[in-house]
């Protein structure tokens, strides 16, 4: 599906008020930054497992907030892989092809790692794996900023 069919597509199918859609993106960041909250609070425990999947969580969160505000739907649509449906959340909030491929691609290393490997499979590399917990708070900042500057 090209970008305009997305675009008629996502505009046929919204049900929502614009002001019921901003309350489930506040709703979303609010959950997000406090799942991000509670993850480094279990790496403070020691407790990796469950930080990943707070972290997952949270990133998980801000992800759907934007795709909410900016592509009116907190899931892809048919045919669309999460890849592809994050990076076109990116690049409507203003951010280039190749930005939005990179924060497409660090969505996907935190389900599959984190989320994954970390706290289904019980398998924690802190050199593997930390680092992506410390840049989900950048992410997360980053949604903010875009969804602040959105219309």
């Amino acid at each position: 599906m090209r970008r305009g069919a997305f675009n008629r597509e996502l505009h046929r199918t919204a049900v929502s008020s614009q002001s019921e859609r901003d309350a489930r993106v506040r709703e979303h960041m609010e959950m997000a930054e406090q799942y991000l909250a509670r993850a480094f609070e279990h790496l403070e425990r020691k407790d990796p497992y469950d930080a990943a999947e707070k972290i997952w969580a949270a990133v998980r969160h801000a992800t759907i907030a934007l795709a909410e505000k900016y592509l009116g739907t907190a899931s892809p649509p048919e045919g669309w892989t999460w890849r592809r449906f994050v990076k076109e959340a990116f690049v409507k909030a203003g951010l280039s092809e190749r930005e939005a491929e990179e924060l497409a691609a660090y969505f996907i290393e935190v389900r599959k790692s984190l989320h994954g490997d970390c706290f289904y499979g019980l398998f924690y590399e802190e050199s593997e794996h930390k680092p992506l917990m410390d840049r989900a708070k950048q992410y997360i900042e980053l949604v903010n900023r875009l969804l602040e500057k959105a219309p």
